[in-house]
């Protein structure tokens, strides 16, 4: 049972870091099944289990999971979203969430998609521009509060696009996303420009969306990830057996 002193952490700013969860043992229970297995990943929206019984749970199932901490024990529904052999990956609810602290407080995935600039202004909207035709740039990483990306070489660009500059931009995601960004970061590269921006305003119709594109590319780029570290470490172990 938690005492009141770490209940009473739950939701401010010093709550738990997130790691307190990695390794610990998880149940998660449907209708009337119930299997344990072990918490191995948490960030942002999502937590995977590893369970042998991975495979009584089906996509979109709704499950009650106990997570059985050192710092506590927490309770939580939630919703499986993926599964790949000897796991699932389930929905980490915002109230459970809150419960924690994160080094980063929104996921950020890396994307090949791009945008169009159709104009910017400064902070104090006393300067701005608009583009006869809309620039185009390249998405590199994508998060719900913001976004990196590049445009190539272009002096023009470089003397009016500073930070705090605000632009009006659309997001090419298989769906169209306009919204308005602030410049927080820029940099040169070698091909032309990175900037860091964080989104401003986005149709409340839109944010829905944007999450369920950063939350398949975050399953997507997890679960390539954790193949590609498994597969590194059978090299290794065969590597060493035949030494």
């Amino acid at each position: 049972m938690v005492s009141k002193d770490k209940s009473a952490k739950y939701g401010s700013k010093e709550g738990y870091d997130a790691d307190v969860m990695i390794d610990s043992k998880a149940m998660l229970s449907k209708e009337d099944f119930v299997a344990t297995g072990v918490l191995t990943y948490a960030l942002g929206d999502i937590i995977e289990v590893e369970l042998p019984e991975y495979d009584v749970f089906a996509l979109g199932d709704k499950c009650k999971m106990t997570v059985y901490t050192k710092s506590g024990l927490f309770v939580m529904d939630t919703t499986v979203v993926a599964k790949e052999r000897g796991s699932l990956i389930v929905l980490n609810p915002p109230e459970n969430r809150r419960k924690f602290t994160e080094k980063r407080e929104f996921p950020r995935v890396d994307v090949k998609n791009e945008g169009l600039l159709f104009g910017l202004q400064d902070k104090n909207k006393k300067l701005k521009h608009q583009f006869e035709t809309p620039m185009r740039f390249s998405i590199k990483n994508l998060s719900i509060n913001g976004l990196g990306f590049t445009i190539n070489e272009n002096v023009m660009l470089e003397k009016v696009i500073q930070k705090n500059s605000q632009l009006e931009v659309e997001l090419i995601l298989g769906f169209l996303v306009p919204c308005t960004m602030e410049i927080v970061r820029q940099e040169k590269t070698n091909d032309g420009y990175y900037y860091g921006a964080s989104f401003i305003s986005i149709p409340e119709e839109k944010t829905n969306a944007l999450r369920g594109f950063i939350l398949k590319n975050q399953i997507e780029t997890y679960f390539v990830q954790k193949r590609e570290n498994e597969t590194k470490k059978a090299l290794e172990k065969k590597s060493a057996a035949n030494q």
